[in-house]
């Protein structure tokens, strides 16, 4: 099981402890998140795309708001913030 955890360019800085965890192709939130564990996936993970899932607070949205490039997550132009050019994200 992988973990993520937000890098110096994600909006909240560096967090240090991983906000999510990765199980079966899918992004669940941890204690660490800001909102919790959740229990439900709010992410899936499809190729090095990463969706919404319906339980997302913003439910699903059909276009990838992430992508994977190596072990560093960034948003895409379908992410509400749009492509901002350096990763949010890292996966340990």
């Amino acid at each position: 099981m992988s973990k993520i955890r937000t890098t110096v360019s994600h909006p909240e800085g560096y967090q240090g402890l991983p906000w999510y965890e990765i199980r079966d192709g899918k992004i669940y939130t941890t204690v660490s998140h800001p909102k919790g564990y959740q229990g439900l996936p709010w992410y899936e993970i499809r190729g090095n795309k990463i969706y919404t899932t319906v339980n997302h607070p913003d439910g699903y949205q059909g276009l990838p708001w992430f992508e994977i490039k190596g072990n560093k997550i960034y948003t895409t132009v379908s992410h509400p913030d749009g492509y901002q050019g350096l990763p949010w994200y890292e996966i340990v």
